[in-house]
């Protein structure tokens, strides 16, 4: 068993990310918010899909002591990565940002991503390696199940 204290450190990195991004999503009371940019989308993305690491290392350490805890952590899991999907997605059909030295008309006409370059390759590869992990540890039902309500998850 890991002593307690080996989890004290991840804990604390935990709480910085989640304290910043509850800093990100502070706005003032009436303000106008611009639409959210590729840029955002791809950080999103990379602590969407870390997350899921996170979630699935922990589902596999619980599993042999509690298998109801490790269910409900399997389904968390699903749902992030369904949640990834979704960015993925968003992220390319955000506007791309004005390439200096590039008409917009000439923009326009390129939509392949291809020559897009950074983030697009980082994005793209991250999500690649996460579908890899998430084919050999969830099945297509598991993924394309609709969540309704709370789900139970036997102890057995």
């Amino acid at each position: 068993m890991t002593p307690p204290t080996a989890h004290r450190e991840p804990l604390a990195y935990l709480t910085a990310a989640t304290a910043g991004i509850r800093h990100h999503t502070t706005a003032s009371p009436g303000s106008s918010q611009p639409p959210a940019t590729r840029s955002e989308m791809d950080a999103l993305h990379a602590h969407l899909t870390t997350l899921h690491t996170l979630i699935s290392q922990l589902t596999q350490q619980t599993k042999p002591e509690h298998p109801a805890q490790s269910g409900h952590l399997a389904a968390a899991r699903t749902r992030l990565w369904q949640a990834s999907e979704h960015l993925h997605d968003a992220f390319h059909q955000a506007p791309r940002a004005p390439v200096p030295g590039r008409e917009p008309a000439q923009d326009a006409a390129c939509r392949q991503d291809l020559d897009a370059g950074p983030p697009f390759v980082t994005i793209c590869l991250r999500h690649l390696r996460t579908s890899a992990l998430v084919r050999r540890q969830t099945t297509p039902a598991d993924l394309h199940a609709p969540l309704h309500g709370h789900a139970r998850h036997r102890a057995s």
